[in-house]
Parts: structure tokens; C-alpha cells; sequence
């Protein structure tokens, strides 16, 4: 058991757990960070033991296969000339010197063993000597084996073996008298020259003696007997995969080298760049980029983080303005509410303690209602504010149209103009311009557009209202000849409380326009403050709405 001192210095159970989860996330994040170089080696390795595998393999093959006399075949035959054999038998274009060697040479005989070709050949054939000589392509293998006999005479085993390994022979007496075998033959005795031309092949190394069988144009039947000591260039099969495979595995040792020092490069190099710049984002610097140009794939990792990074940057200046807005606002709201309150609360007093005459207690009851109208006023368009901006706020769109929307909403309030002394300039179109929009918002924007022109031009002013269709959207044009807004406010005009800072007097709430903004905005189009009004006017909105498109039909 552990002692009370152990109890009492032992960690608390959930951070042991915590500690063994992250040496349990460090280890494997080492293993992942160690394996992924020693993957590719491995990898290469595994690919450069197959082919080395393979190249052995190769070799053996090559080696047996050189030792039962399959490869030692040229590429080019007498069998590649049948063509000009059979339409110029007399006197053939066969190279014969590239075809058979120096020592190479070509007869063309008839069935009797007389010689067509070449006319003045030193060589013939009798009909014996003809079967004697091995067919071409087919196969076969003569071997002969000199042995004593007992009456101390030099007689001739001669073994001749067929392609699917049956085997005939003949035992010849050394006089070449037949003496007994199975071998098929019509003679009794060979000659000397029947019997050196029928192991030829076997006594002469490379050099082969075959007849080539073949029919001239008009049916005649002819041998191409040749002698083929084409060896100069023969290279043992095996011997050339060998060196061959020496050089594959060359190759393959200086490949190994190459790529790693290609990996080291080009993929422990981008990859170092990447954990710097990474441990750069956990600082919150988010304009370190990273220079690599190398392999697509990193490049387009490179990129991809680099993309990150920005979109991180803007994110938090946006965070930065959306603080600053939020502050912004904040104080506005404060400073707004702050004057109402304590006219509000100063009345008040007064009244309660009696400091106010009886006459006069109705004037300041009224200011203190007017004040707090007022304080309501603000209160809902800082709500009205706040529902557009939530996540969840969502328009009840229908089909409506816009120009008479503007024309219905203008016709209630005409009187209105002229009670205060104001004049309205209203040009309209008759045609329809549908949207997809919602009613009560927009009719909630031309209230803010009138609200601000009462409040911030003179008596007299005009008020140009203007609604025609602009390409794909609905243009609404609203200018006043008022005093306009000032240069140093203009960027800021559809921000939030601006009105308690630069643009104008400390009239409104200054949320006015900014829910214009939001309302235009949330409807998928534009307002914007226009830098040239029109002529005779000092101040211009143009406010575009996406006209309603119809889908199309069916099929």
C-alpha cells in the first residue's frame, strides 16, 4: 500500500489520464512523423528487391535456356527471303554475307542435287547427301558418339532426337556400314561426306548446315542449303542478361541514392517550412506565407496553406472592424440614450418636488413624453437593427411589384410634403417590376429614405423619387437638393450610429440608413451613395433590386 505522503503527492486521476493521452498522442504523432519518410524508403527498396528478384530470375532463365540451344537462333533467316526465293530462284538478292557471316554461303539445288544457284559453285550434292543435311526449323538434334567395339574397331553411335523427345539411332560400323538402330533410312552404308554432313551441326559448334524447302513461281520444288557461322555477334543469352541485370542493379543502387536525396529535398524541406509556419499561426501572425516551388503536390499543399493563411488574416481584421463596430454601436446607444434619460429624469425631479408652476407642468410632462417617444423610437430601430443582422432572420418573400409598391407608399404620404412644407418630384414607370421581395421591409427602407430627408434638409427642399427597370434589376433612384454629406463621411454612411460621429447632427439614431443597408442587402441587392448626383441635386441614393426570373419549363 502507499503511504499517506504518496497519497497525498500523487496527481489527481483525471490528469494522470490526461498525461497518458498526450504521451500516448506524442508517441503516435512521432511513429506518423518517423514513418512517413521510411515509408518511401521502404517503399523503393520493396520495388528494387522485385526487380532484382526478377532479374535472377531472368538470368536463370537464360542460362538454362542458352545451355539447350532455344535462344541461339538469329532474328534474320533464310525463311525471311521466301518471297525473292520464289520469284528469282535462279539468281536470289539475299545478303547472304550479313545473313550467314564471312564464312556463310547459299546453293540453291533442285531434287537431284543440281545446283541453280550460284552458277559457278564448286559444291554438289548427290540425292543421299541431300537427306543427310537437317531440315530447317524442324527441330531436330544429331548427335554422334565414337566408341570401341571389342574386335577393337571405331564404330559411330548416331542419336537423333525429335522436338517432342522420342529418340531413333543408328550404330554404325567404322567402315559407316549400317550395323543395326532404329533410325528410318533406305541406305546400307553412308559415305564419308553423307556421314560429315549428318553430324555437321553437332561437330561444328555454332556453324549449322540446313536445306530450306520451297516451290518456285511455276510449281518447281528447290532446297536453299546454306551454311549459317553468323556467330560473330552471338552473345551467350545468359551472359548478356547478366550484365544486363549488373546494370539494372547499378542503376537501381544510384536511384536509391537519388531519391533520397530527392526526398530530403523536396519533401522534408516544404514540410520543415510548413511546421514554421504553422508554429507562426499558433502566435496569431498570419502573413508569413511560405516561397516553395518544387513538386506539384507540395506546391499545391504550399498554396492551399497559404490561402489558409489569408482567409485567417481577413477573418480577423473583419473580427477586428466587427469589435470595433460592436464598440462603436455600443457608445452610440449610450450616448443616444444617455440625453433622452436625464432631460427625462431632470423633469421628472422637478415635477415631483415641486419646483415646476402648474402652468407649466403640462409643457414639461409633454417634453418628458416626446423624450421618451423618443428613447422607444431608438430602442426599436436598434432592435429592428439587431433582428437583421441575427443568423435566423429570414424575409417573407413574395411576388410583388416594385413600381407600385413606390407608388402606393409616395400617394399615402403626398400631403404629408406639403404640411411641412417640403415638395416631392415622383417619376415612376407604369410597367411592371416584379421581385421577389418582402413588403413590410421594403416599405420599412422608404420609410428610413423619407425619415432621414425630413429630418436633415431644410424647409423647401425637394425630394426626386425615380423607379424604372435597369437591365435585370429594379432601380430605385431617391435624391434630395438638400446640404448633402460631407466628403470625410461618406464612407461610413451606412454604418451603424454614424450620425454620432461624423456624417450629420445629433438628430437620429444614426441606424437609419445602416438598416437600409441590411434590408437592400438581404433582398440580394445594392444600395449605394451615388458620387455625381443627378442635376440640381446634392445628395443621390441608387438602390437595385434583382427583378424575379422565371424557371424554366419542364420537359
Amino acid at each position: 500500500m502507499k503511504n499517506s505522503d504518496d497519497i497525498a503527492t500523487a496527481p489527481p486521476l483525471d490528469e494522470q489520464k490526461e498525461r497518458s493521452k498526450r504521451k500516448a498522442q506524442t508517441k503516435t504523432l512521432r511513429i506518423e512523423n518517423r514513418s512517413f519518410f521510411s515509408l518511401l524508403v521502404r517503399s523503393f527498396l520493396s520495388f528494387a528487391i522485385i526487380i532484382t528478384v526478377s532479374v535472377v530470375l531472368v538470368i536463370s532463365l537464360a542460362y538454362r535456356a542458352n545451355h539447350s540451344d532455344v535462344l541461339n537462333v538469329n532474328v534474320q533467316n533464310i525463311s525471311n527471303y521466301l518471297n525473292e526465293l520464289t520469284y528469282n530462284a535462279q539468281n536470289p538478292s539475299i545478303p547472304v554475307k550479313s545473313l550467314f557471316g564471312e564464312d556463310g554461303w547459299l546453293d540453291i539445288v533442285d531434287m537431284q542435287g543440281n545446283i541453280i544457284y550460284p552458277q559457278n559453285s564448286e559444291r554438289s550434292y548427290t540425292i543421299g547427301e541431300l537427306e543427310c543435311i537437317a531440315d530447317f526449323g524442324s527441330g531436330i538434334s544429331v548427335r554422334a558418339t565414337r566408341f570401341t567395339a571389342d574386335n577393337e574397331e571405331y564404330n559411330y553411335l548416331i542419336t537423333k532426337t525429335y522436338p517432342n523427345g522420342d529418340e531413333v539411332y543408328l550404330l554404325l560400323r567404322s567402315d559407316l556400314s549400317i550395323d543395326t538402330g532404329s533410325m528410318p533410312t533406305t541406305k546400307n552404308q553412308y559415305t564419308q561426306r553423307e556421314f560429315d554432313l549428318l553430324i555437321y551441326n553437332t561437330t561444328h559448334g555454332d556453324d549449322v548446315i540446313e536445306k530450306y524447302y520451297f516451290e518456285s513461281e511455276d510449281g518447281t520444288p528447290y532446297y536453299a542449303i546454306y551454311l549459317d557461322a553468323n556467330n560473330d555477334d552471338v552473345t551467350p543469352p545468359y551472359l548478356f542478361v547478366a550484365l544486363f541485370s549488373i546494370g539494372i542493379l547499378a542503376l537501381l543502387i544510384l536511384s536509391l541514392v537519388m531519391y533520397i536525396r530527392y526526398i530530403n529535398k523536396h519533401v522534408q524541406k516544404p514540410l520543415f517550412a510548413l511546421e514554421n509556419a504553422m508554429d507562426e499561426l499558433s502566435t496569431h501572425n498570419y502573413r508569413k506565407k511560405i516561397e516553395y516551388h518544387g513538386s506539384k503536390e507540395f506546391e499545391h499543399l504550399v498554396e492551399s496553406f497559404n490561402d489558409m493563411a489569408d482567409l485567417l488574416n481577413q477573418s480577423e481584421q473583419q473580427r477586428d472592424l466587427l469589435e470595433q463596430d460592436r464598440q462603436r454601436m455600443l457608445a452610440g446607444l449610450s450616448h443616444d440614450l444617455k440625453t433622452p434619460i436625464t432631460v427625462i429624469q431632470g423633469f421628472a425631479k422637478a415635477i415631483r418636488d415641486g419646483l415646476v408652476d402648474k402652468e407649466d407642468e403640462q409643457k414639461y410632462l409633454n417634453l418628458i413624453v416626446a423624450k421618451s417617444e423618443h428613447m422607444s423610437k431608438l430602442v426599436n430601430e436598434f432592435n429592428e437593427y439587431s433582428r437583421l443582422e441575427h443568423p435566423d432572420f429570414k424575409l417573407s418573400i413574395e411576388q410583388l411589384d416594385v413600381a407600385e409598391l413606390v407608388r402606393t407608399y409616395f400617394a399615402d404620404i403626398y400631403d404629408e410634403f406639403a404640411l411641412r412644407g417640403y415638395s416631392l418630384d415622383a417619376q415612376i414607370t407604369e410597367q411592371n417590376l416584379i421581385c421577389d421581395a418582402d413588403r413590410a421591409q421594403l416599405v420599412r427602407m422608404l420609410e428610413n429614405m423619407v425619415s432621414n430627408f425630413f429630418k436633415y434638409t431644410p424647409e423647401g427642399s425637394t425630394l426626386y423619387i425615380c423607379v424604372r427597370e435597369d437591365g435585370d434589376d429594379a432601380y430605385i433612384c431617391i435624391a434630395d437638393n438638400g446640404k448633402g454629406i460631407a466628403e470625410e463621411a461618406r464612407a461610413d454612411i451606412f454604418s451603424p450610429f454614424v450620425v454620432g460621429e461624423k456624417s450629420r447632427n445629433k438628430q437620429g439614431s444614426g441606424l437609419g440608413l445602416a438598416i437600409c443597408e441590411k434590408i437592400v442587402s438581404a433582398h440580394g441587392g445594392q444600395i449605394s451613395l451615388c458620387d455625381t448626383p443627378i442635376e440640381g441635386y446634392n445628395l443621390q441614393f441608387d438602390i437595385r433590386i434583382p427583378l424575379h426570373k422565371d424557371e424554366p419549363d419542364e420537359k
